[in-house]
């Protein structure tokens, strides 16, 4: 097993799994989609370690904060800074990690309303206290964007 993939079972194992456990279903706030899908309005919010290119990269040992992505980032525009998986499809094709054309093409195809104009970048996170901030500035854009659907992928 590579040494990426070993640490990453490490990393679910001591951090990420007894932070999900602590979330029981009834915590949280799920929220009715209340228009059709074809009628709302998606993002897209990957923790996977996706951020433009020009952008400061992930600190790799744990980062809290987060990186917008436009909507009409190109794959080419997009790199990844995350080593607690295999990374080496998600570089071949950004779209496994970042599905951002398969989200235009449903646009496209009207099978989504429209796509947001701003879409979000997590790294490797750490601390969910320490992450906190960063979820409540996402949400609170989210929010004032009038998206009506978040997709999250991981990484």
């Amino acid at each position: 097993m590579p040494v990426g993939t070993t640490f990453g079972h490490w990393i679910s194992r001591i951090i990420a799994v007894p932070q999900l456990k602590r979330l029981a279903a009834g915590e949280v706030p799920w929220t009715p989609l209340r228009k059709s899908v074809s009628d709302s309005t998606v993002v897209l919010i990957s923790i996977g370690g996706v951020h433009l290119r020009s952008d400061r990269p992930f600190d790799l040992n744990g980062d809290p904060t987060f990186r917008v992505i436009p909507k009409d980032a190109r794959p080419a525009d997009l790199a990844i800074s995350h080593q607690a998986y295999d990374r080496t499809d998600a570089l071949r094709d950004i779209n496994l990690v970042f599905p951002i054309e398969r989200l235009r093409d449903l646009e496209a195809e009207q099978v989504i309303g429209r796509l947001a104009e701003e879409h979000y970048g997590f790294g490797l996170m750490g601390s969910a206290r320490r992450l906190m901030p960063a979820i409540k500035e996402v949400a609170r854009r989210i929010s004032d964007s009038g998206v009506d659907l978040a997709l999250l992928v991981p990484g």
